[in-house]
């Protein structure tokens, strides 16, 4: 244990200035937590940056020498309270759990899992768990790294999201063939399965409840869909060159660069904040009619959802 311990401290952290500039800084997760003040990003390279939110200072950085190309998706994100932050990363450890007020980490997703890497995580609102993607398996592990259950897909698309119903009695799953489906957590019973619109290669899909009743899905580069939550089938579809999207409790932030598109319910598409940056990146609500989103020199800038205008950025160091 003591051995394991050490290899993952050694690969999890490092001092502030140990990120190579010479590393691919593209941001493709940001989150934030209101209650411990953090904000976190996750770079292509594997790179994991967190800052202090009013502040804007570097508080920590994960996997500072971290692979040009990462198996897994590189992911960070905190959960309920900002206790943990749950971060992706090479080597022994494919999924990480970071306590934030200890220090401590814990490994989630030991290598020895990883058939396929990890796509998308969620934790849970009412446990610490987490639904965590592994190719075409769903995984419920807990905050100390037991895994409650295992189930697969029968399918041979690989799944690219895993999302909690709002009352965390049920999940629902995308795929890469489009393939939407919602399943009842206890059972593992699905409860309801529908194709969306998608490319005939694989491309990658979102899903988010926005409530218990209103279920949108992105596909990536291609469109926004808002979903009968019980059959699953497309209500409405809007055309959106859409990276990433986030959910401000009454409208939709997407990426669409060099632009962010917000969309009111039923993804019915309405103004467009203009932005200097047209890279890849990631979107976040950050609350108080605020939003972060990735900027130029691998920088997280935080906006006015109303103006665009930026209020306060988060360097890299």
């Amino acid at each position: 244990m003591k051995q394991v311990w050490l290899t993952i401290a050694a690969a999890v952290c490092g001092s502030l200035p140990a990120v190579a500039g010479d590393l691919p800084r593209d941001v493709l997760s940001i989150d934030y937590s209101a209650d411990q003040g953090l904000v976190a990003a996750a770079y292509r390279g594997g790179q994991v940056v967190v800052w202090e939110f009013e502040s804007g200072r570097v508080k920590q950085v994960f996997n500072p020498s971290a692979a040009r190309n990462t198996w897994s998706r590189p992911l960070a994100q905190f959960s309920a309270g900002g206790r943990r932050l749950a971060f992706t990363q090479e080597g022994d450890a494919g999924l990480v759990a970071y306590e934030v007020e200890s220090g401590k980490s814990t490994v989630l997703v030991p290598r020895r899992l990883l058939v396929e890497g990890i796509e998308a995580a969620n934790w849970s609102h009412q446990a610490d768990t987490m639904l965590v993607a592994v190719g075409r398996d769903i995984f419920l592990i807990d905050a100390m790294g037991h895994t409650r259950w295992q189930r697969r897909l029968e399918t041979r698309a690989l799944i690219t999201d895993v999302v909690w119903h709002p009352s965390e009695k049920f999940y629902t799953v995308a795929t890469d063939d489009g393939m939407i489906s919602t399943w009842e957590t206890a059972s593992g019973r699905v409860i309801a399965s529908a194709k969306i619109e998608a490319d005939a290669h694989a491309v990658p899909v979102k899903v988010f409840w926005t409530d218990e009743d209103a279920l949108v899905a992105e596909v990536r580069g291609t469109s926004l869909e808002a979903l009968d939550p019980e059959t699953l089938k497309p209500i409405r579809v809007t055309a959106c060159h859409c990276l990433d999207f986030a959910w401000s409790g009454k409208e939709i932030f997407a990426w669409t660069p060099p632009a962010i598109a917000v969309f009111s319910g039923g993804v019915q598409r309405g103004r467009e904040l203009r932005t200097p940056f047209a890279g890849d990146g990631a979107i976040a609500w950050a609350e108080g009619g605020r939003i972060l989103t990735a900027s130029s020199d691998s920088a997280v800038v935080l906006r006015d959802t109303r103006s665009g205008k930026i209020l306060r950025t988060f360097s890299v160091p």
